[in-house]
């Protein structure tokens, strides 16, 4: 397992607000995990890191741009920089930014896709293709 930073730790749990507004990738939390993320550096600030908490609270608003948004992520990044040096902490977060990205790994890997191309039809796949099975024409093995 890689070492992440809190920078990347915030940067993964947070950064879905800055790119769609609402955060409607986050909302769904990736089966949880980043819910979870979310949850456990929210509950490490509360009472104890008031700008921390603003911070959060600027990133899950609706009503703030990505400007603000993306300041307020670096101010968090910085804040939970500092609190990595809690090792129990760190590690505790390190692995569920580690079953985030494993979702999210699994969840590209795991997709299928039928092309029906007929009558001459050309058919162009622009992408990386790892597969086990690839069929091409009307024959299959």
């Amino acid at each position: 397992m890689d070492v992440l930073t809190g920078t990347a730790i915030a940067k993964l749990a947070f950064d879905e607000f800055i790119k769609s507004g609402a955060g409607e990738l986050a909302k769904k939390s990736v089966g949880g995990a980043i819910g979870q993320l979310q949850s456990t550096i929210k509950k490490r600030f509360a009472g104890k890191n008031p700008k921390a908490e603003v911070a959060i609270a600027t990133l899950e608003a609706d009503n703030n741009g990505a400007g603000d948004k993306t300041a307020a992520l670096n101010k968090l990044s910085v804040y939970l920089d500092d609190e990595m040096d809690d090792l129990l902490f760190a590690e505790n977060l390190q692995q569920l930014a580690q079953q985030v990205i494993n979702i999210g790994k699994q969840e590209q890997h795991n997709a299928t896709f039928t092309i029906n191309a007929k009558d001459n039809a050309r058919v162009n796949a622009i992408n990386e293709l790892n597969a086990t099975t690839v069929n091409f024409g009307d024959r299959r093995p």
